[in-house]
């Protein structure tokens, strides 16, 4: 089981600074099943107090940085600062002791062990003991799983996805050497093209981990992604294998997905309620080439993509859910999608912020102001990822780095892959 913990310190060394007033903390992990201890960042903040009264805008920022902590050790923790870290399910522990010997304390107090595995099971949302335990296990290995490893682990996007059985408003897919946005590629490979695409990439950097497959259509739309996933666990079986999907014919592809190990899917939702889905999207196509829209297509997407989550995650696969925030359409809405696939078993949710095109070229982007607001009342439920990026479907490199080498892997000189969202 894996702990993190986040200590108020002026000098890394001793919890010595008071929740509100610290500018700083230090992050370690505890994994009690491995015995280790490891530091994972300094994180600086600016100080949630301001005039030594409680700030709102200033605490929730700070607990925004230590969002991804279990626990936090400070010298002192009022009453304000409790409350928004219980929103946030993360356990507040007043201490003034040198950190290595706190550290230790939970590594080794079965007493201090439980009481913060009490607190991580609220966190869970899903009885699923192995995805859990996956998905802690992904963090240090999935660039979109951590905002640590966003920047040490990097990731290939193998575009072998042509085609879609749905129409989103805002969504644009087509062959494009300019843009920065989800869904352009440059060109498309063949799944047997795949392999040596990954020998390229993984000898250019190393620290690529992940092989995923992001489009540019939907990757069970077609077999091709599946059939890649496939060489792919033949030649590469320790690379962790993320597909990204609609959902729509996730229900009738998870034995599949089971038999050939997929660690991690990511499942776009935007709406669980079908009229506010059907203002975001046109049609579904099902298997027989029949076209559904309105109300009835909305209906059957949000079925079997919520179908397709519970299925997943009680086979132990992480599910990612990915949302993206359309102002006036589903923004107060996200935190019920939140809520709704955290019950099924999601273990994350990222949500992306509209870009305005095709449909939806009259919907402005949400404010930063507006995307945060969001984060935090959806955080109430799941574990929100603040670090994505606005990533092509033939991108290759360490996003939040922003090393790129698209053009080494496949030959095809294009603007950078990855763009803050």
């Amino acid at each position: 089981m894996f702990i993190r913990t986040a200590f108020a310190t002026s000098n890394g060394t001793k919890v010595d600074r008071h929740f509100g007033a610290t500018s700083r903390f230090d992050i370690y992990e505890v994994d009690t099943e491995a015995h280790k201890i490891t530091f994972v960042a300094t994180r600086e903040v600016e100080k949630a107090c301001l005039n030594h009264e409680h700030h709102d805008e200033r605490m929730n920022k700070v607990v925004e940085i230590i969002n991804d902590s279990h626990v936090v050790y400070a010298e002192a923790i009022g009453p304000g600062a409790y409350s928004v870290l219980e929103k946030n399910m993360i356990q507040a522990v007043e201490a003034e002791d040198n950190i290595p010997e706190l550290l230790n304390r939970l590594l080794n107090e079965e007493e201090n062990i439980n009481q913060v595995k009490l607190l991580i099971n609220r966190t869970r949302h899903s009885t699923n003991e192995k995805a859990y335990s996956s998905y802690c296990n992904l963090q240090t290995k999935h660039p979109c799983m951590s905002g640590e490893a966003n920047v040490r682990r990097g990731r290939i996007h193998l575009p072998v996805s042509p085609s879609c059985n749905i129409q989103c408003k805002f969504c644009s897919r087509r062959l494009d050497k300019t843009e920065i946005k989800p869904g352009l590629t440059s060109l498309i490979i063949k799944p047997d093209e795949a392999v040596d695409a990954i020998k390229r990439a993984k000898e250019l950097c190393p620290e690529i981990t992940v092989a995923g497959i992001a489009g540019p259509g939907d990757t069970l739309a077609t077999p091709f992604a599946l059939d890649t996933f496939e060489k792919v666990k033949e030649n590469f079986p320790d690379m962790v294998c993320c597909l990204s999907t609609n959902g729509f014919c996730l229900p009738k592809q998870i034995d599949r997905i089971t038999e050939l190990g997929l660690e991690t899917i990511t499942v776009t939702v935007n709406a669980v309620d079908p009229e506010i889905e059907a203002k975001i999207n046109d049609f579904v196509i099902d298997e027989n080439g029949v076209k559904h829209e309105g109300i009835e297509g909305a209906e059957l997407l949000i079925k079997n993509q919520l179908d397709g989550i519970k299925k997943a995650a009680d086979r132990g696969i992480v599910v990612k859910v990915n949302s993206v925030m359309c102002p006036g359409i589903n923004d107060e809405h996200i935190p019920e999608v939140a809520r709704t696939v955290a019950e099924l078993g999601a273990q994350l949710l990222n949500i992306i912020p509209l870009i305005p095109q095709n449909g939806m070229a009259d919907v402005p982007a949400p404010t930063c102001d507006d995307l945060e607001k969001v984060r935090t009342e959806a955080g109430r439920y799941i574990k929100v990822f603040r670090h994505c990026m606005h990533c092509r479907a033939d991108s290759v490199g360490i996003p939040g780095s922003g090393k790129d080498i698209h053009s080494e892997i496949y030959k095809s000189e294009v603007a950078e892959t990855f763009s803050h969202g």
